[in-house]
């Protein structure tokens, strides 16, 4: 897939490699996928969207309470199979849920995301700089590579102006530096510790079509604090999180000899 370029330091050729040299940092290129401008979609596709992320809701909702009664409220003293059981549904239901919301697709929200997480990645604004994300060049010089996918933004209110709740899909595959095969020994079921302070969702882990994890960031912190002031960009924030994370969980895997 082409992608588009979304920042470029002038400096970046010099500094990643002595940044990266860092304990538990990596290399990182973000760029906005290459896709079709969609105002929405035909009714039928929509009604069928609707349909399946419906049916994939009730069905972990009747697993899960099934595995309630029977286990216990506790997740962590199921059994694994049972765990991973539900955890299918779960991201069944996620990714149905996806599918479904965004069915519109906005080629400047996605390069205007692409260009937040950058810019939070370097700590610019309100945002922390990364301590364990450094930047690379070029796709092709990345330990990792993310993808933006879409955004969107919710009004909740009837007398909002602008989007108060914002979200942004994207993707963490590994880059050009990364041998695929070390990148897909991080377990298909990994997820971000929950009580991390940011709206950070998974989505869906690799698959053989699509071998990358995916998440959705939203501009709801741990401190209950959210609104359309900085709304998309407090999404990009959260993502730029989600990237520091999962190096910071997963770096042992991918750095092992």
């Amino acid at each position: 897939m082409k992608r588009i370029v979304v920042a470029l330091i002038a400096a970046a050729a010099v500094f990643p490699a002595l940044a990266a040299a860092q304990t538990g940092t990596m290399t990182v290129f973000v760029a906005a996928a290459q896709v079709q401008e969609r105002k929405d979609v035909d009714d039928a596709t929509k009604n069928a969207l609707k349909a399946k992320r419906d049916a994939t809701k009730q069905a972990r909702k009747d697993l899960e309470k099934q595995l309630k009664d029977q286990l216990g409220k506790k997740r962590d003293t199921w059994p694994p199979e049972k765990d991973e059981a539900l955890y299918a549904l779960e991201e069944a239901e996620a990714l149905a849920r996806a599918d479904y919301e965004y069915r519109k697709i906005e080629l400047k929200g996605i390069n205007d995301s692409a260009k937040d997480i950058v810019e939070s990645i370097q700590g610019k604004g309100t945002a922390g700089r990364k301590e364990r994300v450094a930047w690379a060049p070029s796709a092709a010089e990345a330990d990792l590579l993310v993808e933006v996918l879409a955004r969107r933004g919710e009004k909740t209110l009837p007398t909002q102006l602008k989007p108060d709740w914002c979200f942004v899909l994207f993707t963490i595959g590994p880059g050009g530096k990364m041998d695929p095969a070390r990148f897909a020994a991080i377990p298909a079921n990994y997820r971000i510790r929950k009580g991390f302070g940011w709206g950070i969702y998974k989505i869906a882990g690799p698959s053989a079509e699509s071998p990358v994890f995916k998440f959705e960031t939203n501009n709801l912190m741990t401190s209950g604090s959210w609104g359309s002031f900085g709304c998309y960009g407090t999404a990009a924030n959260a993502a730029s999180a989600a990237i520091d994370r999962f190096i910071e969980d997963n770096h042992p895997i991918l750095t092992r000899n």
